[in-house]
């Protein structure tokens, strides 16, 4: 089965490709997952940057129940997977689901960053993109969602590689 996995933290930017990946999904008949990260209780690096309280466990498990509420309700019918990055960076979570998954396509958003605003603030997206064994569509903000169609006009419904 065809299998489209979207990123999203509930965040504004996030949730923009929400709507790109339920569009492409509907049309070709792929079952859509939502997925986010939870990131780790207790952040490894606070010192003198700044003080990031720890959490609590029933302060965890509260946030991934309102976070799952909440994609629940901006994608109905979708499975939503909240998972905790446990140690692993973002993007290495959301690799490692990918996998887990056996995922088709991958669809994020991105800030669409670029010199010394990528080099300072780095970016999930430019990091799952590079190390992604599976196609990765990139959202930019203020996209509009675009209506696929797998009808007649190009013969393909599913994700399969064409061969030359």
């Amino acid at each position: 089965m065809t299998k489209v996995i979207v990123t999203s933290d509930c965040s504004p930017l996030a949730n923009e490709a929400l709507g790109h990946a339920c569009s492409l999904a509907q049309s070709l008949g792929a079952e859509l997952q939502v997925v986010a990260i939870q990131s780790d209780p207790d952040p490894p690096l606070a010192g003198e940057f700044g003080y990031i309280p720890a959490m609590s466990p029933a302060e965890c498990q509260a946030q991934e129940q309102a976070l799952r509420r909440r994609l629940e309700s901006c994608v109905p019918g979708a499975q939503v997977r909240v998972v905790p990055a446990g140690g692993r960076s973002i993007p290495r979570a959301i690799l490692d689901v990918v996998q887990e998954e056996g995922a088709n396509l991958l669809v994020m958003s991105t800030h669409g960053r670029s010199g010394l605003g990528r080099a300072l603030m780095g970016s999930v997206a430019e990091a799952v993109a590079h190390q992604s064994p599976i196609p990765v569509m990139l959202v930019r903000a203020g996209q509009p969602v675009t209506q696929w169609s797998a009808g007649p006009t190009t013969g393909l419904s599913s994700f399969e590689p064409l061969r030359v």
